[in-house]
């Protein structure tokens, strides 16, 4: 091993003494250049990215008035395309340094094919990403469910998809995986609330005091878009009767009214002496004579 890297440090001392001052002056311009093209890159991906952003900003200001979501994802997509394309033009411009390009796009086609089953995937990815954008099936900032992740959407690129999960989890999803998606966002949010009732207590009374709470809770609410209704008994357990209410909400506002309606009805029925249900137990005890 020890000769092998002693050979190879003689190879390339014999290498820069053969050079010329013609010949380091030459590598030098080739360096020169690769430097000047990398920054370059940097410079265009950076005042492309601000182009792209203030378009877009200006789209959702009147007399556009694009969707927020919408511009965030045109926008996102736009600044990956950019990226992609500067990167490839880059690449060829140092590989031109170096190779004849003329000659090695001539001859790409010749290895296009077995590129081609490599790349199958990424062209899945690819067109499945042009299809979700084109059909809307979600946009930025959509809470959405794809396969076993849920989250919302932070970015839509060519290629995947990024979702923040709720424990703060970034999901990167190739897009040629997205074989169905459920979007929360879209219309309104149905929110739940079952309230269980010991037998004890009157369930008329319960009823009518979850009617009531729910609607001073709902009066000038903008999250509320219908009026709360209660639905009655949806179950009867060993030791409780389970009230049901159900309230239209905005988008990813169910959550929130559910989590408020059920502090302020279980305030309400303390008011008013509604026992809370208890497990209990009855021991009948049988005495001989």
């Amino acid at each position: 091993m020890l000769e092998i890297l002693n050979d190879i440090k003689t190879n390339i001392v014999l290498w820069f003494q053969g050079l010329t001052p013609q010949d380091i002056a030459g590598v030098l311009f080739v360096l020169f250049k690769i430097i000047v093209i990398i920054i370059g890159v940097k410079v265009i991906i950076k005042l492309g990215a601000m182009l792209i952003t203030g378009v877009f900003e200006r789209q959702t200001k009147p007399p556009f008035k694009m969707e927020t979501r919408k511009s965030e994802t045109l926008k996102a997509l736009f600044q990956s395309v950019l990226k992609y394309v500067v990167y490839f033009v880059a690449a060829m411009m140092i590989l031109g340094e170096f190779v004849n390009t003329s000659s090695l796009l001539a001859t790409a086609g010749i290895g296009g094919l077995a590129i081609g089953f490599g790349a199958q995937s990424l062209v899945k990815d690819v067109i499945t990403g042009f299809f979700i954008l084109f059909e809307d099936q979600y946009s930025v900032g959509d809470f959405v469910t794809i396969g076993e992740f849920t989250g919302t959407v932070e970015e839509i690129g060519l290629r995947i998809t990024k979702i923040r999960g709720f424990k703060g989890e970034l999901n990167i999803i190739p897009n040629g995986q997205v074989s169905s998606v459920v979007n929360h966002t879209r219309g309104s949010a149905l929110a739940v609330v079952d309230m269980p009732v010991s037998y004890e207590a009157d369930i008329s009374k319960a009823i009518g005091i979850m009617g009531e709470t729910a609607q001073a809770y709902a009066e000038g609410n903008p999250d509320i878009v219908e009026a709360p209704q209660v639905l009655g008994i949806t179950s009867i357990q060993p030791s409780d009767v389970t009230i049901r209410l159900i309230v239209r909400t905005l988008p990813n506002m169910q959550w929130k009214t559910e989590r408020e309606l059920r502090m302020r009805i279980k305030e309400a029925f303390d008011k008013n002496d509604l026992t809370s249900p208890y497990q209990h137990m009855v021991v009948m005890v049988k005495q001989d004579g």
